[in-house]
This record gives C-alpha cells, sequence and structure tokens, in this order.
C-alpha cells in the first residue's frame, strides 16, 4: 500500500525515495484491492525503521490534508517565546549574556540567525508531530566550558533496554548493528506522548497511512471518471423540415441543408447578449458532465478526509472544514486543543531549559532559567470574563445573605485568605487583592 501510494506522487516527486518493505505474502501490489484488502496489506509488510520516518515525513510534506493538520498543530504550540531568568542580579546579567551567545550557535546549522532557540522549539515540535519523538545529543566544547553546537539523532536508532533496577536506558544503534550506551548528562530524549510499557513513545501518524491511501486512491478514481465524463456542451437538435407537394428530392435536401446551416451558423455566432430565432423544431439541451455524479464524490471524499482529520487529533473545523458545528460543542473542543497544546509547550520548555541550565552550571552560573510560552489568543475571551461576573456575583450574594462566610466565598473564587488582607489566587503567580 505505501509504495502504491508514493507511486501516485512519483511523477511529481522524483528525489523521494521509495520507503523499502519486505512483503511477507505473495501478490502483486499494482493490483486494485478493496480498503479491506489494503488494510490487511498494510499489517504484512515489515518496516526498516528509517523508512517509517521517511514515509511518515514523506505523508507531512505531499498530502495536503496531513501538510496542513501538522502546520496547524505546529503554529498552534509556537506562540512567542522568551527567556527569564531567576537569581541575583549580576547573576541574572551574566547568565543573560551566556545564553544570548549560546542561542546564535546552538541551532545545528550555521546561518547566522541569533533566535536559535525559538527554531529550535520550532523544529522539534515538527518533528513530534511527524514522527512522534526526538532525540539530541549537547555537543561540548573541547574544554567543556560550554555546549558546542546539539547534534540532532534519527530517533528510530534509539534502543531502550531495561536494568537490573528496572529503569530503561538508552542506547545508539551504531552503523555496525551494535548499540553504544547514550551519556545520559548530554543526551535528550522527548515524546509526544509517553507509554509505560514502550519507552520509544507512540507514533502519532500510525493510524492516518490507510485513511490517506483510500483518500488518494478515492482522487485519482475522481480526475479518471470526470476526464470519461467529459466536458459538459450543448446538444443543438433540428427537425428535418416537411417535404413540399411535387418537391423533388433534390430540391428538398438543398432547402433542409441550407436551413440547418442557417441555423448552426447563428449558433456559432452567438454572443453573450445575442437572441436566436428559430422555428418551433429547434431543442437545445446539455449533454456531458452533467448529473450529481460530483456531488456524490465530494460527500464520499470529505468523509474520508475527516478520518483523516481525526487521525490527526484535530478537529473539521479547525482546518476550516466545519460542518454545522454548534458554538458550545466547538467551544469545549477548543478549550482541549489548548490543555493539548499547553502540555506540547512544555515539552519545548524542558528542551531550552534542559539547554540553559547546562550551559549555565559549565559556566559556573547558578541562575535558573524558565522558558516561558506566550498563551494562545482566547476568541472566547468576552464569554469567559462574562462568567466570571456573574460567578463574582453569585458569591457575593452567598456572603452577603450569610449563607457562607467570607473566607469561604475568598476560597471559592480561587484566592487564599492572608492576615494582612490581601488575597492570592491558587491559579495565579501573582498577588491580587479582592475589595
Amino acid at each position: 500500500m505505501f509504495s502504491r501510494l508514493i507511486a501516485l506522487f512519483r511523477t511529481h516527486e522524483q528525489a523521494v525515495p521509495e520507503p523499502i518493505v519486505r512483503p511477507l505474502s505473495s501478490g502483486s501490489a499494482s493490483q486494485p484491492t478493496s480498503p479491506l484488502q489494503s488494510l490487511e496489506r498494510r499489517h504484512s509488510f515489515s518496516f526498516e525503521s528509517e523508512d517509517r520516518a521517511s514515509f511518515y515525513r514523506f505523508l507531512r510534506d505531499h498530502i495536503p490534508i496531513v501538510s496542513s493538520g501538522i502546520w496547524t498543530w505546529v503554529n498552534l504550540c509556537c506562540t512567542p517565546q522568551r527567556m527569564a531568568l531567576s537569581g541575583s542580579d549580576s547573576e541574572t546579567r551574566t547568565a543573560t549574556r551566556i545564553l544570548d551567545n549560546l542561542s546564535k550557535r546552538i541551532y545545528p546549522r550555521d546561518d547566522g540567525d541569533s533566535r536559535g532557540f525559538e527554531r529550535l522549539v520550532q523544529s522539534i515540535f515538527l518533528d513530534l508531530f511527524t514522527v512522534g519523538r526526538v532525540a539530541l545529543i549537547a555537543r561540548l566544547l573541547p574544554d567543556r566550558s560550554g555546549i558546542s553546537h546539539i547534534q540532532v539523532i534519527d530517533p528510530y536508532l534509539i534502543h531502550w533496554k531495561r536494568d537490573p533496577e528496572g529503569i530503561h536506558r538508552a542506547y545508539l544503534e551504531i552503523e555496525d548493528g551494535s548499540l553504544s550506551p547514550l551519556p545520559q548528562d548530554v543526551f535528550f530524549y522527548r515524546t509526544l506522548l509517553s507509554d509505560l510499557h514502550n519507552p520509544v513513545g507512540i507514533e502519532p501518524l500510525s493510524s492516518i497511512p490507510f485513511v490517506v491511501d483510500i483518500e488518494q486512491r478515492m482522487l485519482n478514481d475522481m480526475a479518471r471518471s470526470s476526464h470519461n465524463a467529459g466536458t459538459p456542451r450543448l446538444q443543438i437538435r433540428m427537425t428535418p423540415p416537411e417535404k413540399h407537394p411535387g418537391e423533388d428530392f433534390e430540391s428538398y435536401t438543398s432547402r433542409s441543408n441550407e436551413y440547418f446551416s442557417s441555423t448552426m451558423q447563428q449558433f456559432r455566432t452567438l454572443e453573450a447578449d445575442d437572441n436566436v430565432f428559430t422555428w418551433s423544431d429547434v431543442e437545445v439541451q446539455l449533454v456531458g458532465g452533467a448529473g450529481r455524479e460530483g456531488t456524490v464524490w465530494k460527500i464520499n471524499r470529505e468523509q474520508v478526509i475527516e478520518d483523516v482529520i481525526t487521525g490527526l487529533k484535530l478537529f473539521p473545523w479547525v482546518l476550516g472544514r466545519s460542518h454545522g458545528t454548534t458554538k458550545n460543542w466547538v467551544y469545549a473542543q477548543y478549550n482541549l486543543l489548548m490543555q493539548i497544546a499547553d502540555s506540547v509547550q512544555q515539552l519545548g520548555s524542558d528542551l531550552i531549559e534542559w539547554l540553559a541550565t547546562l550551559e549555565l552550571r559549565l559556566h559556573g552560573n547558578i541562575a535558573d532559567p524558565n522558558w516561558k510560552f506566550t498563551p494562545n489568543q482566547d476568541p472566547f475571551l468576552v464569554d469567559r470574563n462574562r462568567a466570571r461576573l456573574l460567578e463574582l456575583d453569585r458569591v457575593e450574594r452567598l456572603v452577603k445573605n450569610e449563607f457562607i462566610t467570607r473566607d469561604q466565598g475568598i476560597r471559592e473564587l480561587g484566592y487564599k485568605p492572608e492576615a494582612d488582607g490581601k488575597r492570592k489566587s491558587n491559579d495565579d503567580d501573582g498577588q491580587k487583592s479582592l475589595e
């Protein structure tokens, strides 16, 4: 199935290598198969580790709906970012200079861009949503005074073994096939989703290929069907005139041909604002390309595309394919998307804080770095504020009518009572006062 899917694009992209697969059962891959047979065939193939990653990247780069879904996830998570440092003034000033220099050289491509941290976060998000994992090694300077650069490792070359204490340890597969232990102090590995029983993580696109194969075959069939149906055309049907009494055959034929030619000439020279004047023996109808075939194709393909979107862990309205979704349902889905984005952003913070901490400690600096993401803009902010005001009014009425105490009302609003009269929110780092 995978080789057939890639073959659809072979004429457009010659440089993409075809994944190496080993068929475990006999049969020609070029023969048309049903979706069920295609699913069985997909499970009857064994993949080399590097080829599976290449295939997922192929889907990301060549299947529009998959590319749009991954692009949406990456940009949803890549909000504006900044570094916050805590510590003494002298330590934070020195740390700022050290980390500015590190940001200029940390990205594994020497192109002069000083925003290395942001680009690195964007790159790992792209890999996380494509193959579900990312593996990096921090390469140190010869004198171990700092980080030289990072080396990106194919995550499919990372193998895990359980030690006698039950902890999984990472090993790198080298060229001769042997496994070399990875240094834990300079090795970074994260997965999009964690699985206690599978330390390599979960592939987010593993549920996509079968549906994508159906969608691409359907698109190909649509093109062939449309080509076969042809372009809609006008068919002009004229009833031959009646033969006059005593008219010979040659005169009748000449008169009929002249009438046919004059009517045909009217249609050939017809402009957009012209009219045609004929007897009632002329009939015009549309032939070719008519009917509901196009609508049926579109409905069927939209259903398959929605299955692909579901496999991408998105909702149709996020990619502009909403079909009458209610506002309340979109509100709930938006909250879920933001929760997922927050958890993925934490993976980006883990990487940058790990690199920054390692660099600062190698320089003898004890400042603590904190990589922060700006929250996504909330389209329901007005509704949330309105609901918050209603909640405040409700609690205030309960307090005034002595159903609850003032301190109970403060706690119900998410604040902590304090002796000095100030109220501190449980959900906020700053101080808030409640009048």
